[in-house]
């Protein structure tokens, strides 16, 4: 493969593996809970954090101010979504989660519209920067998927139990406004460092998309995690090759490529 012959290639390929893994679980827990566009949403609001962010001149000069800035909105929505859920008998959780993305990327577009550069601002928030990634915001990212998935795992039994069966989870004693708001939380810091880099599109394909292929490919927990760790591994390695080789742009070409992916394991499905 091309891909592996260019230094310069190499961070965006270990940033996409990180994406991969990290949001394929992610996306497994979203799509059990039917929020199937918070993702979407979140990552929205942490693009609008970003976007007051530069609006207050904390850009590409004060990155640590804009991360903070972008996670002080995302770990908001957090919050917020953590307590929609006692809203679903009045009103769909999809619904208010619409409502939520529609308002945060209105915003977002109103404030650049103030910033000197909003129209690259704009291009980056939707498709990111992934190509140009440093070393540095690799293993950043990397770090911040490490401790986030070190929760995770020591809390993997009760997560699973309320995103599987809330009711269950209830009568077992949990509370769940407090489980929610560890997944929202914990899933809020992911997006934010994400967005940054891979941009609001690729976030939430690699969130929902290798997730959905697991769902209709195998059946099981372990089984469908693990699917869709390696169906998002191949289809960001695959779609990096064909943005190198066609001299496209890296987000779109890996979400393109787990589109075809995806085509292809639905038909195989219904053919065996």
């Amino acid at each position: 493969m091309m891909l592996f012959h260019y230094p310069f290639m190499l961070p965006a390929l270990c940033v996409c593996l990180i994406l991969a893994g990290i949001h394929t679980y992610f996306g497994y827990h979203i799509v059990e809970r039917g929020v199937i566009f918070v993702d979407l949403s979140l990552s929205q609001i942490a693009a609008l954090g970003a976007s007051v962010a530069i609006l207050l001149g904390w850009g590409e000069n004060s990155p640590f101010l804009n991360f903070c800035m972008s996670l002080a909105f995302t770990l908001g929505g957090a919050v917020l979504f953590a307590f929609l859920r006692k809203s679903q008998n009045t009103a769909p959780m999809e619904a208010l989660i619409g409502i939520t993305y529609a308002g945060a990327i209105a915003l977002s577009l109103l404030v650049l519209e103030k910033s000197a550069t909003g129209t690259e601002h704009i291009k980056d928030m939707l498709v990111g920067t992934i190509l140009t990634v440093p070393w540095k915001d690799v293993f950043q990212l990397g770090i911040i998927v490490l401790i986030v998935g070190i929760i995770h795992w020591i809390s993997r039994k009760r997560l699973f139990l309320v995103s599987h069966n809330p009711e269950k989870a209830a009568k077992e004693k949990l509370k769940l406004w407090w489980w929610d708001m560890v997944f929202y939380a914990t899933f809020g810091i992911v997006v934010t460092s994400s967005v940054k880099i891979a941009g609001v599109l690729l976030v939430f394909s690699l969130l929902i998309i290798p997730a959905v292929t697991a769902l209709v490919s195998v059946t099981g927990t372990v089984k469908r995690v693990i699917f869709g760790w390696v169906f998002g591994i191949i289809g960001c390695t695959l779609g990096l090759e064909v943005s190198l080789r066609g001299d496209f742009a890296a987000g779109p070409s890996i979400i393109a490529t787990l589109l075809a992916l995806l085509l292809g394991c639905a038909v195989i499905v219904k053919i065996a």
